[in-house]
């Protein structure tokens, strides 16, 4: 049975009665904590792995819902009671509330050339980078919105470039963006709206393979749960969003005009991007998280050269995952990806990976024959160690491997994120949707951390491989003689002074054969401070 028609009976017989009966079930509001918000992410993992969390959130959905009666203030008393994180206005018998977002201001620099990820807004660029941010939360019975804009200002100067990598710049650039903004309607444990938030997939601590906070947010439909949603089977989590992504038509060079040996010719159409993810908590299994993520994007004129059933045009997620007749006819790409995380709350620790491919299989007999082509994997784990006067030490470490497998010589299957319909591969606004450190590249991630409340103070180690498999030249079969590695060594913290949160990343590069240039060794010193101010 085809994969669309089994989706059509589900939706039919099974999901559309079970939204029903959750209109019937009492409203359950929340707040969400926008992705990478002064590093909570991990802090609410750590909360998880000492068993203060609930073990059914698998984390691989975000941003994290926090319910109404587990507001983040209640779920950070037992880290720092010390003062309130929120000033917030109740009104109408409490049916609505009012609060101020912690107002924030971001420094980026770089001293030699473009470095650094998962900063949202701000550019892969040199030179200095500041966004200021600020907004509301408000909620009055089923319906909140959250408005919180950036605005961006960046030197975006000249770097060091050759015909394989970066071009010229167009230089100073200053933007007003919507930022982690959204207005949501919330029936029982579902959240539906519209929205700009940064979304991250998967189970990642430092990358994603489809969707981080390494780009600024795109403007998207969304339909997600806001809590794990728990049946006699298990527990399940998901979301579901169709939206806009855009190109950047002022941001000229930089690291796109001949990106990899390959010049580039940019549409500046926008495109339909649709994605889903899916996770599951198996009830007989306990602390063990399944899941999957898939994606589509396409032209603004194929899209609307589109016909057929709604599903088909609107929710391709949901149709068919194998291509038997070949490429897709209307130049749509598509990601796919399963991932696991297991959690051991009794040992503090955490392991998890995710498998990815970014190209369709023809059938099963091409998935077993070739299970490797045109795939990514991240794999990862962290552990806790209890210190004394409630102080730990955090061990993480993380590989992310985007460059093409052992059979890309006779099967191409182009750079992670680029494929074949779209040029500019998965990104909005020229920056990449899912793992920012770059197009085909492999990074091996170790820090050592040490936490008590808010504060942290830690130390990271890190190898970058920049596409260490490309194929070059006019002659297919040239293949790279030099190799771009490069090592970064850091040291990170956050510190909490009354209503003002401090934390920052400061990592010295160290790149060998940079820009795939024989003997050319260059360093670089990349600098990040955030400033958090909570009403």
């Amino acid at each position: 049975m085809r994969l669309c028609n089994f989706c059509a009976r589900f939706f039919n017989y099974l999901f559309l009665p079970l939204v029903g009966l959750l209109f019937l079930t009492p409203v359950s509001t929340a707040q969400t904590s926008p992705v990478g918000w002064m590093d909570m992410d991990a802090t609410l993992r750590n909360l998880q792995l000492l068993g203060q969390l609930d073990p059914n959130i698998s984390f691989a959905v975000r941003p994290f819902h926090y319910k109404s009666d587990a507001t983040v203030q209640a779920i950070f008393d037992d880290m720092d009671s010390s003062g309130r994180l929120f000033r917030s206005i109740h009104f109408d018998n409490n049916k609505g509330v009012l609060r101020l977002l912690p107002a924030q201001f971001t420094f980026k620099n770089n001293t030699h050339h473009p470095f650094g990820w998962n900063d949202e807004a701000m550019l892969a660029a040199k030179g200095v980078q500041t966004v200021a941010s600020a907004g509301i939360y408000s909620r009055y019975g089923p319906v909140s919105v959250q408005f919180q804009p950036q605005w961006i200002r960046s030197q975006n100067a000249q770097f060091e470039h050759n015909g394989s990598y970066g071009a010229p710049t167009n230089g100073f650039q200053e933007k007003f963006l919507p930022g982690q903004s959204s207005a949501l309607l919330h029936v029982g444990g579902f959240a539906a709206g519209l929205s700009t938030q940064n979304l991250w997939w998967g189970p990642g601590q430092y990358s994603s393979l489809l969707l981080s906070n390494h780009a600024p947010g795109f403007n998207h439909f969304t339909l997600s749960t806001t809590q794990p949603f728990c049946l006699p089977i298990g527990s399940f989590e998901g979301q579901l969003v169709a939206g806009r992504l855009d190109e950047d038509s002022t941001l000229t060079g930089g690291l796109w005009e001949n990106f990899h040996l390959k010049p580039r010719t940019f549409s500046d159409q926008w495109r339909y991007f649709n994605a889903i993810v899916v996770t599951y908590q198996p009830s007989f299994f306990k602390n063990f998280h399944l899941g999957a993520t898939r994606a589509f994007q396409v032209y603004k004129k194929d899209f609307q050269a589109l016909s057929g059933r709604f599903i088909q045009r609107y929710l391709p997620v949901l149709t068919n995952i194998f291509k038997s007749k070949g490429d897709d006819p209307v130049g749509r790409d598509q990601q796919i990806s399963l991932f696991a995380r297991w959690v051991f709350p009794k040992a503090h620790t955490e392991f998890y990976f995710e498998y990815g491919w970014n190209d369709h299989k023809s059938n099963m007999r091409d998935f077993a024959l070739d299970p490797v082509h045109a795939a990514a994997y991240i794999v990862g784990g962290r552990k806790l160690l209890p210190l004394r006067r409630n102080s730990f030490l955090e061990f993480s470490g993380e590989l992310t491997h985007m460059s093409q497998s052992v059979d890309y010589i006779l099967r191409n299957a182009g750079n992670w994120y680029v494929h074949g319909g779209v040029a500019q591969g998965m990104t909005n606004n020229r920056q990449l949707l899912g793992a920012g450190s770059g197009m085909g590249n492999n990074v091996e991630t170790i820090k050592f951390t040490w936490l008590k409340g808010f504060a942290r103070l830690g130390a990271s180690v890190q190898r970058i491989q920049h596409d260490p498999k490309e194929l070059a030249g006019p002659n297919f079969f040239a293949l790279r003689d030099v190799f771009w590695n490069e090592w970064a060594y850091g040291i990170n913290g956050r510190y909490r002074l009354g209503r003002l949160m401090l934390s920052g990343d400061l990592q010295f590069t160290r790149s060998k054969n940079y820009a795939w240039t024989r003997d050319n060794l260059r360093n670089n010193f990349y600098s990040y401070l955030q400033l958090s101010y909570l009403w």
